[in-house]
Order: structure tokens, then sequence, then C-alpha cells
């Protein structure tokens, strides 16, 4: 064979070789792709953050506490009612530790109750105890004529329970009426503690009395907070037996300026309060009228009360109401009245935490 041909034959194989070698990558460039791929699988779940509807301890709290626990109101019809907004949480920012407040002296009302409203007081006995209003002998009512015009309520508990701040604010009053008059006469409560409230109503002071105590436990001057213990229940003053007597007075810290407290009582959970007024055509108020509200919708309760008797009682600045029935079950009632030897019937839808309203005027009579 010729050199010419033996020389084209060598040149065909150095070139094929050559061409296999650049086939494979070099060491440093699989290295490069090795540090470029993605150190975790991009479908993996990324970190779990807090549930937010997970319980919190505080939520866990807040369920132990019947009266006040906060609970989404039932859906209504639109027409007639907006429910409160639904508050949602960040988990992220709930699980940071939050600033102080700045102090304020005029608290919103309690959650889901509306701007007019003024349930800003929690019951003033301690839960495991009688923390629902007595309704023998509610705001207004003479117990059939046999006690003077009641200025309060009530609230049966043993003698020496914890008697606790409705709400925050400063003791204006804390000892006794044998000297001081702050009722009727003296030695009228007994041992007794009045606390003027950080906030205000329209302007005005707001006062929570607390008597029939068998000792305060606080000084003139004080400053407490809500849910404080105060005093110890009792049966002092003109009492006829151990219980908590609870007053709420508006503008002044008078026995003539007090108020229905159970249009400032934070409702229980999903019910709500019934205030109205029976007048007659003059638009003049009918006195010790007897009440009764039926449930329509589903059984319930018997649920009675009378409207407020004659004397230096008063009806709430918003609603000017002669009578109230409270923590009612949410639902559709009738409030059936006797007046003027009539027998007349209003419907009414009631609310979770909101005020429900009804007026009958009687035909004939005054």
């Amino acid at each position: 064979m010729p050199r010419s041909a033996w020389l084209l034959i060598a040149l065909l194989l150095t070139l094929s070789l050559t061409a296999c070698r650049a086939a494979a990558p070099r060491p440093e460039t699989a290295v490069a792709l090795a540090d470029a791929a993605p150190a975790a699988d991009p479908v993996q779940p990324s970190p779990t953050l807090p549930n937010p509807a997970a319980p919190t301890a505080v939520a866990t709290a807040a369920l132990m506490m019947p009266s006040f626990a906060p609970a989404t109101p039932t859906a209504t019809p639109a027409a007639t009612h907006t429910p409160p907004p639904t508050p949602t949480a960040d988990p992220v920012a709930a699980a940071l530790p939050s600033p102080t407040p700045a102090p304020t002296f005029t608290p919103p009302a309690l959650p889901y109750t509306q701007p007019w409203e003024h349930y800003w007081l929690r019951r003033p006995v301690p839960e495991g105890s009688s923390v629902w209003t007595d309704k023998a002998y509610p705001y207004g009512s003479t117990r059939g004529g046999t006690l003077r015009p009641h200025h309060g309520v009530e609230f049966y508990v043993p003698s020496g329970t914890e008697v606790l701040a409705a709400a925050s604010g400063v003791v204006r009053v804390a000892g006794n009426d044998a000297v001081f008059v702050y009722g009727p006469h003296a030695n009228f409560y007994g041992n007794l503690v009045i606390i003027e409230l950080d906030a205000r109503w329209d302007g005005r002071s707001v006062y929570t009395l607390y008597a029939h105590l068998s000792e305060a436990l606080v000084s003139e001057g004080q400053v407490v907070a809500a849910q404080e213990l105060i005093a110890r229940s009792g049966a002092t003053g003109v009492a006829d037996g151990p219980h908590l007597h609870f007053e709420v007075r508006v503008g002044q810290n008078s026995y003539s300026a007090t108020r229905n407290p159970l249009l400032w009582l934070y409702p229980f959970p999903n019910r709500g309060v019934v205030a109205g007024r029976v007048l007659w055509p003059s638009g003049a108020p009918v006195h010790e009228a007897p009440l009764q509200l039926r449930r329509i919708d589903a059984p319930s309760p018997y649920a009675a009360t009378t409207t407020y008797a004659q004397g230096d009682l008063n009806g709430d600045d918003h609603w000017n109401e002669n009578f109230a029935f409270d923590d009612v079950a949410a639902g559709y009632y009738a409030v059936e009245v006797q007046a003027g030897g009539k027998k007349l019937t209003e419907t009414v839808w009631v609310y979770p935490y909101q005020t429900s309203f009804v007026e009958i005027v009687v035909d004939g009579g005054q």
C-alpha cells in the first residue's frame, strides 16, 4: 500500500479518538452541575405556620368562662340585622409579643356589640358562683309591692364570695354608709364599694356600686383593673340574707342616677337583651305592668318581669326603656303585657350580644 494511504488512515483514527474524549464531561464541569442542583425537593411542603383555627391558651381560657367567651353570632336576615364582623387573626403576628397599648379612657364595648351599646361590664362575681342576675327582684321592681323600687340587681351568692370589679376604674367609696348616705337612708347598703369607671358614657362619669358586703378589700383612691378582687359578699345593711347588690350610676354618684345594669352587663354567649317600653296613648309610662317573654320558634324557659315602678328610676339614655329581660337566647319571641284590662302582644327577634327593642302602646287608660 502506498505511503500516502497509511498516512490518511492514521489521521482518521486520531480524529475519532478525540471526538470520543470530548463527549465525556470534564471533572470540573461535573462539580459545577452538582452545585447548581436544588438542595431540597422543590415540592416538599414549607414549614408549618401556627394554625389560626387551633385553640391557643388564651382561647382555651376564654372557653372556660361561659359568661364572657366571645362567639360568632348566628347569621340573621340582612333586612333586619347586620351581623357583627368576625375578627381575623394573623398567625405570625399572634406569635410575636404585643406592645403594651396606650391607656384609653373611652374603651369600646366588648366583642360583638354595637357602638351605641354599652355592654362594658363583666359579672362582678367569679365563674362557678351564681353569675345570673336574680329574676324575682330586677331593676325597677317592687316584688309585687312588697319592697321599695329596686335601683340595682342581685347576685345570690353565699357570704364571703369574691366580689370582682366589673370594669377598670378608681375606687371612690370603700367602707360603710353609717355616716355618709349613698342610698335612701343611712345603714342601707352596709359595707359597700363604689368605683368610678375609666370609661365615660356620652362624656359623663359612670359608677358601679357593690353593696351588703362582709368586707371591702380596697381603699379610696385605689386604681383597680377589671375582674380584680375588691371585696367579699355578705348581708350587711338592710339585706335579708347574703347576696351582692349591684348598681350602675350615670352622671353622678347618686341614688337617683341609677340605670338598669341589665343593659350594661355583657351577655352570655349567643344571648341578647330585650328592652322596651309600655306606654299609655298619652305617652306616659305604664307602671308595674306584668310582662312575659315567650319564645315562638323553639322551647324556652319561662321568663317574666314588670315595667318599672313609679319613682326616681331611669330608662337608658339611648333606649328610654321601662322594662328589660337579660340573657335571652337568640330567637323569635312574643312579648306579652297585661295592662288596662287587656292582654297585648308584640313580636321581636333577639340577636346575640345586642339589645332588641319593642314598644307597646296600651289602647285606653291614661
